[in-house]
């Protein structure tokens, strides 16, 4: 493993910012850099998840963040050119050059929200690895964020015909309500209560996501849609769904949810 000299890598950032309006050099010297910090001879442990299936770097903790903070600047105040070296380093196998496109676009002004969702867009329609799905849904959201357009396209994608579609969509709304106020939560749990009730196997592992952050922040709220679910909903299936959720909330708002849960299956005892 090479050692981290601080000096050493801010003098690299700055030469890899310097090719900011270079896309295919930036992309030369990025990996240059990512190869020399490289840690070869470490090997996690087989029991661990790698974080992503995709090509990446073994990299200490600390170099990929720091180039992200040299690219902000430049993301922020050359947008058109940010858009160029966002699409290239979306292409490349690795990655880190996949989080570095989410960062680059999360920096460009409010204005160009539509460029930016345009190129979300385009990027999901094709296959992700979940990692690099998240730290695009993630970063690159903050432009239209600002611009107050990220929510009607997650509305989008939920609304769409598309099963991997709805699932995005409940992975953005899920990333999406850690960071949105509590006075904009109304419009949730009306967008959440179909997808609840219909139970699609093939989307309950990013609905849960949504739920949990929304048992996190409105508890009660939360488990009052739960139960409103629960008395629409005759099959048995909603019962085994909830008591899941069930770890999401404080004991006693648990509890309460648990008894209604235990109603329901006396009410709709086979």
């Amino acid at each position: 493993m090479t050692a981290i000299d601080l000096t050493r890598l801010q003098k690299q950032i700055g030469e890899l910012v310097s090719l900011f309006s270079e896309p295919t050099a930036f992309i030369k010297t990025l990996h240059e850099i990512l190869d020399f910090y490289e840690r070869r001879a470490y090997r996690p442990s087989r029991e661990l998840v790698p974080k992503t299936f995709m090509r990446s770097h073994n990299l200490p903790a600390q170099v990929l963040p720091l180039i992200e903070i040299g690219l902000k600047e430049s993301a922020s105040l050359r947008p058109a050119e940010a858009l160029a070296l966002a699409q290239t380093l979306w292409q490349d196998p690795y990655y880190e050059a996949r989080e570095l496109a989410a960062l680059v676009l999360g920096q460009l002004p409010a204005e160009f929200s539509a460029d930016v969702l345009r190129m979300i867009e385009e990027w999901i329609a094709a296959p992700l690895d979940r990692a690099a799905l998240h730290v695009l849904l993630e970063k690159a959201s903050l432009a239209p964020r600002l611009a107050g357009t990220w929510s009607a396209f997650i509305e989008k994608l939920l609304s769409s015909p598309t099963i991997r579609l709805q699932s995005i969509g409940l992975l953005a709304l899920a990333i999406d309500l850690e960071q949105r106020p509590l006075n904009q939560y109304s419009g949730v749990f009306k967008l959440v209560r179909s997808f609840i009730q219909a139970g699609d196997e093939r989307l309950e592992l990013n609905l849960s996501l949504v739920i949990k952050n929304l048992a996190r922040s409105t508890p009660n709220e939360t488990a009052y849609l739960l139960k409103q679910v629960l008395a629409d909903t005759p099959s048995k299936d909603i019962e085994r769904r909830i008591r899941e959720y069930l770890p999401y909330f404080p004991p006693e708002t648990a509890a309460s949810l648990h008894e209604a849960v235990k109603t329901h299956a006396k009410i709709h005892k086979t």
